[in-house]
């Protein structure tokens, strides 16, 4: 069974490999890549447009042949520049029916070529081991290792990142507490919450500072809770463990960040990291500069509260008490199940006990647990849930769309699906979501960022507002940044968003406020980056809508056009 650090670590390197994945995929189509994110990324994306551009070249004409064997214009025979590649090597072994005075050139020119086509496919091979395998045993993450095969120098220390991915894919256990304090605009601070942490394996405990205990043994799932006298019993899966720093290494490598100092943090120098999401505010993350785990999280001043998280004591791979696992009910307390259900060996059982028979893909999944009207298929990494669909499917208002099963509409959501089949609400979460997703719907499609929409979004089937909205990119930064602190969270729904802008534009004649935006305007094309969406009433037939600042599930939607109605 996967423990929760391995999916952690393979949640960041997929993270990293599709951001890579998208760079490469931009080159191959002759499009400009995304922007690195970090000093390594870039180095990544020079080398891969090195590459590129050893590829080989078209077919060559007729007549080519004398030109090998004379040599290239002022060179000497044969003197072609190595960089050709191995397409010229593979053009010139289909010349062996040619006479031997030319076999002999045409050998070593072929030989020339094949030496540079070996070494740029080990320099490939290379990379695509770093992206998986990365960060290596004495290197600094994969901007250490390219520089070490380029002769770059050694690695800059803005690979702390790297270096923290790797400490945490070999935490094995570990025992800490943890201390979130809050501080005002006036620097006021006083402590919220103190949590104990234990964890070994895929098994963890908490204990905060009201006396809760929370328990997960790697099956089951529990809550001592002394006010009330009751030991609850949770669903295991899915299974949310807020006190976990780790996730933050995700976050930084998604977004830009730099090292911007080195302080003392309970007591031992850490690493300071300046994370800088797209249009929000920066916040930092400590990392320990010997053991490279994250100590410290400190958010952005944020409605004029500042919160900091802090390990104040760690210690990694600690041994861990196996009690502390041990399901115990105390005496004088009662036992509470919140419809936890429970694991079985086959569908059929999880059918029994949910009262309906659960769609499978074809790999069988890890483990199986059931409760009524509700199967859950733990695939690790991976989680699908399965639940009878019950009222309308009402996808989450910034979610983008796609198609899948009986009603025709996906919903992609970070790291989620969610659909509609065969009379089930389906969701799959992880990294395997797109793979397993399909394995039960064939006609799943995923929304394309930033293509033209399909269907009936506009009238040519293209995102072209006939009428352009100006936009002013210093106030949307501002608006996004008032969203991310808590405020103003319509802004992230584009029917919302549209409804503000028609009855701002265009008031009485768009009828009741409320009734516009219930029952009158609805989405036709959302990719998460663009949206499109139809007016039933007023002079505007459609509204169109862009991510500008920050084109995730956390970015504001902004007008930037629409069609008149009868145009």
């Amino acid at each position: 069974m996967t423990s929760w650090r391995d999916w952690n670590r393979r949640r960041l390197r997929a993270l990293r490999e599709e951001r890579i994945d998208r760079m490469i995929d931009a080159l191959n189509e002759e499009r400009r890549p995304p922007a690195p994110v970090d000093r390594d990324e870039a180095e990544l994306l020079a080398v891969a447009r090195m590459l590129r551009s050893l590829r080989g070249v078209p077919e060559p004409a007729e007549g080519w042949q004398p030109r090998v064997a004379a040599g290239w214009p002022g060179s000497s025979a044969g003197g072609r520049p190595e960089a050709a590649g191995s397409a010229g090597h593979a053009g010139g072994a289909r010349q062996r029916d040619h006479s031997r005075a030319r076999r002999g050139e045409a050998g070593r020119t072929r030989s020339r070529r094949r030496r540079v086509g070996i070494a740029a496919a080990a320099l490939v091979a290379g990379i695509a081991l770093a992206t998986v395998l990365a960060p290596w045993p004495g290197t600094a993450g994969l901007g250490g290792w390219l520089r070490a095969q380029l002769g770059l120098g050694p690695a800059a220390e803005t690979d702390v990142v790297h270096a923290m991915e790797r400490a945490i894919a070999q935490l094995q256990s570990y025992h800490g507490v943890l201390e979130k304090r809050a501080t005002n605009a006036d620097g006021e601070t006083w402590l919220v919450r103190r949590i104990e942490v234990w964890v070994d394996g895929d098994r963890y405990a908490t204990r905060d500072d009201t006396g809760v205990v929370t328990v997960h043994d790697g099956r089951r799932k529990w809550q001592v809770r002394p006010a009330d006298r009751v030991v609850a019993v949770l669903p295991p899966l899915p299974d949310v463990r807020p006190f976990d720093l780790e996730d933050e290494a995700r976050a930084a490598l998604r977004y830009p960040h730099r090292v911007v100092g080195r302080e003392q943090v309970a007591g031992r120098e850490a690493i300071r990291l300046r994370i800088e999401p797209p249009g929000g505010l920066p916040y930092d993350l400590w990392v320990d500069a010997e053991t490279h785990l994250p100590l410290r999280l400190r958010t952005a001043m944020q409605n004029g509260i500042q919160t900091e998280t802090t390990f104040v004591r760690f210690e990694a791979n600690a041994p861990v008490d196996p009690s502390r696992f041990r399901f115990e009910v105390p005496a004088g307390y009662r036992v509470e199940e919140e419809n936890p259900g429970q694991f079985v060996d086959t569908p059929a059982e999880a059918a029994v006990i949910a009262g309906f028979a659960p769609l499978l893909p074809d790999e069988a999944p890890r483990r199986i647990l059931a409760a009524r009207d509700r199967v859950v298929l733990d695939y690790g990494e991976t989680v699908i849930v399965e639940e009878p669909a019950q009222g309308p499917f009402e996808p989450q208002p910034n979610a983008a769309l796609g198609s899948a099963g009986q009603d025709g509409v996906l919903e992609v959501f970070g790291e989620r699906l969610r659909w509609r089949q065969q009379g089930l609400e389906i969701t799959v979460e992880g990294p395997q979501r797109v793979e397993l997703a399909r394995a039960l719907a064939p006609d799943l499609r995923l929304p394309d960022p930033g293509g033209q929409p399909s269907g009936s979004g506009s009238a040519s089937g293209n995102f072209d507002p006939q009428v352009e909205v100006s936009v002013d990119m210093e106030v949307e930064r501002n608006s996004q940044q008032q969203v991310d602190g808590g405020h103003f969270p319509w802004m992230l729904d584009p029917v919302q968003v549209a409804g503000a802008f028609l009855l701002g534009q265009f008031g009485e004649q768009m009828g009741d406020p409320a009734a516009l935006v219930d029952e009158h305007i609805r989405v036709v094309h959302n990719d998460g980056r663009r949206a499109i969406v139809e007016v039933e009433v007023g002079p505007v037939a459609r509204v169109y809508l862009e991510r500008l600042v920050r084109p995730d599930e956390s970015g504001i939607w902004t007008v930037v056009g629409y069609d008149p109605r009868g145009s």
